[in-house]
């Protein structure tokens, strides 16, 4: 199945994608943060974020994908017209961001019970001459909301549906709701991808047997956490799925975060002024790797307030490895 690396505000940056595209690999493509409209325009910074692989790259490597977040066709209309000016062709329109921020302004899963709404955005989808995707939740407050939906989707020229089996308010907590993925399953007529809590390569697998249609797996904490877990299952995937898991050592995939790790801090010293700048964009890298860090060390990361007490960190964290 193809794997997709999920957005993560703040997180998968585009110095982080392109790093992690490199040295670990086993990513079909890389969902951007969403782009979202800021005092009547695109947000700049978002803009600037994107691009990180040359707009969507050559067949057979790894892509970007730009997504957008939306309240209402005319937000839809501005962000669409942003991306398509800078030459990409496959954009993907948020429909699952259950941030109290986003949702109470209607945008994300705040938008999945407003059925004329997303009727709107849909004509606008059928009148682009670019290829577009929708990324979802169950609904906010019921599954009904997206089976409301789901018919105007199936109408749509949709490349793919990836869902997110929880409602918005729930946000990253409590059951998944299986029993509504596959009825949506059975009645989508897009190519569907599944999105939530998948950790392991054998997780991967048993979505591989459990729904042999699903199109792929999109994974954000789940790469963060482990960035090599793509090309494990890339590896292993000729072999056997039920086999032991055939990853690098440890040694291998602690050189190649350090690796990926420099390249993220190099970036981050050339384009920020300060310490505190350039602290708050690499001390994230190591958020979701916790379980994998000494805890002394991983202290000693999040609390340093100056980059010589960060960089003394790292170094004992390499003494040890």
């Amino acid at each position: 199945m193809r794997i997709l690396f999920a957005p993560l505000q703040g997180y998968t940056t585009g110095i982080y994608r392109k790093a992690h595209a490199e040295i670990f690999g086993g990513v079909d493509a890389y969902y951007a943060p969403f782009l979202r409209i800021e005092n009547g325009k695109p947000r700049e910074k978002d803009l600037r974020d994107l691009n990180s692989f040359d707009g969507n790259a050559r067949e057979g490597n790894a892509r970007e994908i730009p997504q957008i977040i939306a309240n209402s066709v005319d937000e839809f209309k501005i962000l669409a017209n942003a991306l398509i000016a800078k030459g990409y062709t496959e954009i993907d329109f948020n429909m699952g961001c259950p941030f109290p921020m986003q949702v109470n302004r209607h945008r994300g899963a705040g938008l999945l019970s407003d059925i004329q709404a997303v009727q709107e955005i849909m004509d606008e989808i059928k009148a682009t001459p670019v290829k577009f995707s929708v990324k979802m939740r169950l609904g906010q407050d019921s599954p009904d909301e997206a089976f409301a939906i789901l018919p105007i989707l199936n109408e749509a020229p949709l490349s793919q549906i990836t869902l997110h089996p929880r409602l918005g308010k729930q946000q990253y907590k409590g059951a998944i709701n299986f029993k509504s993925f596959e009825k949506f399953h059975e009645e989508c007529r897009h190519p569907l991808i599944y999105n939530g809590d998948i950790t392991s390569v054998s997780q991967i697998c048993e979505m591989e047997r459990r729904y042999p249609k699903l199109a792929g797996v999109m994974i954000g904490r789940g790469l963060l956490a482990r960035p090599s877990l793509a090309a494990e299952y890339k590896g292993m995937r000729d072999i056997n799925c039920a086999a032991p898991l055939n990853s690098d050592t440890h040694q291998n995939l602690l050189g190649k975060l350090f690796q990926m790790h420099q390249v993220i801090f190099d970036h981050a010293c050339k384009t920020y002024q300060g310490d505190s700048q350039i602290l708050s964009h690499v001390q994230s890298f190591w958020e979701y790797l916790e379980p994998s860090i000494p805890k002394k060390i991983f202290k000693k990361i999040k609390k340093a307030g100056k980059l010589s007490e960060y960089q003394e960190a790292i170094t004992a964290m390499k003494e040890l490895s």
